[in-house]
């Protein structure tokens, strides 16, 4: 505020002595203040003027179309988007988005933004790598979708040689401890099992201690860590024979000791892992669950304190069946695989297509020998081999390695990332043409030097009908890949004539077209009182009695005296054809292609004109109206009356055409748009639903019901229409009471007493009662409202209901504080500016 202060006081330097000068300040200093004084007038009155046209334009909403709602609020959003972005921009911390398009060709942008390529719909235009990922994108699946988009390539569907070797389900089962192999090596923790027989007959149960010995009674110590089961059973042996003689000796294992191993590098489960003494390395890969995709399957090291203790291969196993090097191992063992250093693609005519991993210096025959070899149909006179050079260019190198070929062979050292492809000798084409469309036998052909296109035709046979024999295709193969069309008149071809019956050759192709691929459908439409109406082909020679019965005739409703064809002709005028159906006229019309054809329905057709009563009457039911004029008195005669105990004042009509003619008046909208408008906390201008639209509830017909039977029928009768629907209600227990009173319910009916009187009975009203909207409504749906309805008095089935104030939100106070908060803020920006 002391800029305030400062905005508004004088300048109390001028002279003080009453002087001719001082007068002239003091005015002088009067005028600036004054001036000041009206600026801040006149803010106060743009602001409270702003605020208030901000509440007129909500209120007057109301008034407007949807249509000029829609465009008045896309008129403010677009200047709201335009002043953000002005000054986002002016904003010194304002960020740019990457430019998308640094890496396309002039070319390239100008078609992007002609086509005003925007937003996802120029995401999903460009490729892939040109796309600006969001946040919430996976960034690691970029390239999933982009293979997903232009699908795999032969050699992506490949997969590396072994790895379904491990996908079969591994149970966490311990090796079977069945008596172990001689060359089994004990240590602390393995128990071993001695039989003695002959002179002696003992078993010996003994288990390895700490430091790798066993105590036999009589023989003392034996140390058995580190020996094998073959070294054991001789030293005990030894040992025995000191002390007996005339015996025989068997040592088998008990049960044997855990260990503690280690798998890493690229397994799918790397770490620690305790097993049996009986675990080989296989079976720790098998713990580890296999080796992943960038392992190697060759060069598997088995590491035994700190030295490479073997290299082992698993090719050999998986190919040769060769299980020699598949070490048992010991305690602290580590089994170590590397990546892959070497791999090779191999497809195509092959028994086993997949990537193989292969060691130094071997050749492309090593690789057919690992990969099952050639299949009997392969071609390898011309095997394609690609190759990466330097990392920055590929080649393809033919490669020949058939031995029976009278090239010589030429098996080439493959490199890292080689693919090889090899052919089928049914992939090269030679004497070959082929045919397919209407023709009865399509297929592939042997050509001859003398083969034309009649005989081809005659071969495959013309289908006898829907044949277009005006033109057919050829369609010829280059070596340079270039194909060319070749237009043939197929009657000219088979009259011998040389500009149409050509000389074929090796890899045409022959396409005989259908009349309809050729030429556009022809179509007339049906509609109206048919039973299939909708759209038929248009046949030769069809006519109006055609289409109907192809539509399944007339339905009951249909009137035969004329129908109405339109139809368009090539300039788009329509003219309108009137067809008699009560005479030949309709069998002679002939149909055009787009004819319209219009069965019309007969007037004022009712089909099973059908009302129904229920409720206290004494024969509920549904009952066909006898004439259109049959009125509601008539149908209650028809019903036999009321019963005893109806309620006839409660009479209930129900018309299911009210509700429909509102809803093809567009009643709805109207209703939508008279809720009033209002603003929230925050400015946005919201609707308030103060009253809920429902077409049904407003098919209820209000009958005097009283009126109608004591003028029997003269008075206050209505026509009845099909549909309509009719109820009686039984006698009313009393006197709903519901709303904002002390306590909903229904109250004994008393006669005399007014609606005012139920509502003391019901426990008065409450504070947030809304008296002067208060509702009788009455058995016949007759409602009355506000004080009127206080006073009236109360009559059988009648309804009580008491409305909730509405709590306004009063908005005074906010606003004056928003209005006083901005004008300080603007007061203080003309002093800053006064004072430049």
């Amino acid at each position: 505020m002391k800029n305030f202060g400062t905005f508004f006081a004088f300048n109390w330097q001028c002279d003080m002595n009453g002087t001719a000068i001082g007068r002239n300040c003091f005015a002088r200093e009067g005028n600036i203040m004054f001036k000041r004084l009206l600026i801040l007038i006149l803010l106060v009155i743009i602001l409270v003027s702003l605020n208030w046209f901000k509440v007129v334009v909500a209120q007057d909403l109301s008034s407007m179309s949807e249509k000029e709602k829609k465009s008045l609020l896309e008129k403010y959003k677009r200047e709201f988007e335009v002043n953000s972005t002005d000054s986002l921009k002016n904003n010194s911390n304002y960020y740019k988005s990457p430019e998308i398009y640094d890496t396309l060709t002039d070319e390239e942008k100008i078609n992007l933004l002609d086509n005003n390529l925007l937003d996802d719909s120029l995401k999903a235009k460009m490729p892939l790598k040109y796309q600006i990922l969001n946040d919430s994108i996976d960034s690691t699946n970029v390239l999933d979708k982009e293979k997903e988009s232009v699908g795999l390539t032969p050699f992506e569907e490949l997969k590396p040689f072994g790895m379904e070797f491990f996908e079969v389900e591994q149970k966490n089962e311990k090796p079977i401890e069945l008596a172990s192999a001689s060359d089994y090596i004990l240590g602390p923790g393995d128990n071993v099992i001695i039989y003695l027989w002959g002179r002696v007959d003992k078993e010996l149960n003994l288990t390895v201690d700490r430091e790798g010995k066993i105590f036999i009674q009589k023989i003392g110590e034996v140390v058995a860590w580190g020996l094998t089961m073959e070294q054991f059973t001789q030293k005990v042996k030894k040992k025995l024979s000191q002390s007996y003689s005339d015996f025989q000796i068997t040592v088998s294992l008990g049960k044997i000791r855990s260990i503690r191993i280690f798998v890493s590098g690229e397994v799918k489960k790397p770490g620690a892992y305790t097993v049996s003494s009986l675990t080989s390395v296989l079976n720790a890969l098998y713990h580890a669950e296999g080796i992943n995709e960038r392992g190697s399957l060759r060069n598997i090291k088995l590491m035994r304190n700190g030295k490479t203790k073997a290299v082992i291969d698993l090719y050999d196993f998986m190919l040769k069946g060769d299980n020699t090097n598949n070490i048992r191992l010991e305690s602290n063992d580590v089994v170590f695989v590397p990546v892959a250093k070497l791999r090779v693609a191999i497809r195509g005519e092959i028994n086993r297509e997949a990537i193989y991993e292969l060691k130094k210096n071997e050749t492309a025959l090593n690789l057919l020998e690992l990969a099952g070899n050639a299949k009997p149909t392969a071609h390898l006179d011309h095997i394609l081999l690609e190759r990466v050079v330097d990392r920055t260019n590929w080649v393809v190198i033919d490669l020949n390695l058939n031995s029976e070929s009278e090239i010589p062979v030429n098996n080439e050292i493959l490199q890292d990332g080689d693919r090889l492809t090899i052919n089928g000798i049914f992939d090269l084409p030679k004497n070959k043409i082929s045919i397919f469309g209407k023709v009865e036998h399509p297929g592939y052909y042997e050509r001859k030097d003398s083969t034309r296109l009649a005989d081809l035709l005659r071969q495959a046979k013309l289908q006898p009908y829907d044949v277009y024999m005006k033109r057919a295709n050829i369609f010829r193969r280059y070596t340079d890949w270039r194909t060319e069309v070749i237009a043939v008149n197929i009657n000219e071809a088979l009259k011998g004539n040389p500009d149409h019956n050509l000389l074929l050759k090796d890899q045409d192709s022959v396409y005989v077209n259908s009349i309809d691929e050729v030429l556009w459908d022809r179509w007339v439409y049906v509609d109206g009182s048919v039973k299939n109406p909708g759209e038929y082909k248009l046949y030769e020679n069809m006519t109006v009695n055609d289409l109907i019965f192809l539509a399944g005739s007339y339905n009951r409703e249909a009137s035969r005296h004329q129908a109405e064809v339109a139809r368009l002709d090539s300039l788009g005028n329509v003219s309108l054809i009137y067809v008699s159906l009560t005479n030949n006229q309709a069998s002679q019309t002939l149909l055009h292609d787009g004819d319209h054809l219009y069965i019309r329905q007969i007037p004022e057709w009712q089909s099973s004109p059908v009302v129904s009563i229920e409720g206290k009457v004494k024969y509920p039911g549904e009952y066909m109206l006898t004439s259109r004029e049959e009125t509601l008195y008539q149908l209650l005669e028809r019903a036999g009356g009321f019963t005893q105990n109806a309620f006839p004042t409660g009479l209930v009509l129900e018309r299911e055409s009210i509700g429909d003619n509102l809803e093809r008046n567009k009643i709805r909208g109207l209703v939508n748009n008279s809720q009033p408008l209002t603003t929230d906390s925050l400015g946005n201008t919201v609707k308030q639903n103060l009253f809920e639209y429902d077409p049904s509830s407003l098919n209820r017909i209000i009958i005097d019901i009283n009126r109608l039977i004591s003028s029997k029928g003269k008075q206050g009768d209505i026509v009845l229409e099909p549909n309509d629907r009719l109820y009686i209600p039984s006698i009313p227990s009393g006197i709903a009471v519901m709303g904002a009173v002390g306590s909903n319910g229904t109250i004994k009916f008393t006669p005399g007493l007014k609606a005012k009187d139920y509502i003391k009975r019901a426990g008065n009203f409450t504070k947030r009662s809304d008296k002067e909207e208060t509702k009788l409504i009455r058995a016949n749906g007759e409602i009355l409202s506000g004080g009127k309805a206080l006073g009236q008095k109360v009559k059988l089935g009648d309804i009580i209901f008491v409305p909730s104030k509405i709590k306004k939100e009063r908005y005074f106070l906010k606003t004056l504080t928003e209005v006083l908060a901005a004008t300080t803020s603007l007061l203080t920006t003309v002093y800053i500016v006064s004072k430049l």
